[in-house]
């Protein structure tokens, strides 16, 4: 096998690996979902079944539904999510191990399972971090019930609160957790495994790839197609340096809801020098600022 058809292989199955990792990180947010519009319906049914006037009804009582409804949300979410990231943390060693493999370098015998300390620590902050989601809920929907109770709004407007609440502090909150800690999952697997390799393999390196979102951070576009050894942080244009995409040492402005990837690269079969990614007809039209800079490259 050359050089140019083990390039090909590899870059056919990094891609693969690439998209298995989006795929699961799809999947997963699905299942949160399905278990927050389950708390969601859950929560609807016992506020329509309980009488117009609150003072009529137990508060107590009402707060303990919705609390029981919460609590199955919240363990139901956390086991997904934890399920969620163990298999991201597996995908992000294949997006390695397999693409090397594919080109007829099989190096994973010689290498050791990677340092799982990091996975438990995120696997313990996801879960606080869906109690956390949970407490507020309940505590927002409980103000809004006593509310209700005393008079000072009507149940109606209980419900609507309650609902909207449902949503932004539910639903966007947790798809903003599953993307964000899936994604840390599979690209600081990937990193560990990388530094592993590079230790035995000569002129393995990494390279930034842009997540081609309409709305990405225009600084991720601008650095699209780097290429760094594997123990060295890429370059943002203002100063800021990532060991990888959602580098938990990075700043928040640019590490929640990155959708960019650090994807394994081998410098000594790459035929033609690598470039950044062309901006879609379609991300030129809806985003002004990537038209400038497609303009300007």
């Amino acid at each position: 096998m050359n050089d140019r058809e083990r390039a090909k292989r590899f870059a056919a199955e990094r891609e693969r690996r690439l998209r298995e990792g989006i795929r699961l990180t799809a999947d997963t947010g699905k299942e949160v979902r399905t278990q927050l519009v389950k708390a969601q319906k859950s929560i609807a049914e016992i506020l329509s079944g309980a009488p117009s006037d609150y003072r009529r009804w137990q508060l107590v009582q009402l707060q303990m539904s919705v609390a029981r409804a919460l609590a199955e949300l919240e363990a139901g979410a956390n086991a997904v999510l934890q399920s969620g990231l163990s298999s991201s943390w597996t995908a992000g060693v294949a997006l390695i191990d397999k693409p090397l493999a594919s080109a007829a370098i099989d190096i994973s015998a010689d290498l050791f399972a990677i340092d799982n300390r990091r996975l438990l620590a995120m696997r313990r902050f996801t879960t606080d971090r869906i109690v956390d989601v949970t407490v507020k809920l309940a505590n927002t929907i409980n103000s809004e019930l006593a509310q209700a109770a005393i008079g000072t709004q009507t149940p109606f407007q209980a419900a609507q609160k309650i609902a909207g609440q449902l949503q932004t502090g539910g639903l966007d909150r947790a798809a903003t957790i599953t993307r964000h800690q899936l994604g840390t999952a599979f690209s600081t697997a990937a990193q560990e495994r990388q530094e592993q390799a590079a230790a035995i393999l000569p002129g393995l390196k990494k390279q930034w790839r842009r997540s081609g979102k309409t709305h990405s951070r225009i600084e991720h576009d601008l650095v699209d197609g780097q290429v760094r050894d594997v123990d060295k942080p890429f370059d943002l244009p203002d100063g800021t340096q990532l060991m990888h995409p959602r580098d938990p040492a990075g700043p928040a402005k640019h590490t929640i809801n990155c959708g960019c990837s650090s994807i394994p690269f081998m410098e000594s079969w790459e035929v033609m020098r690598p470039d950044r990614q062309d901006f879609t007809p379609e991300e030129i039209a809806a985003n002004r600022q990537k038209r400038d800079i497609a303009n300007a490259l």
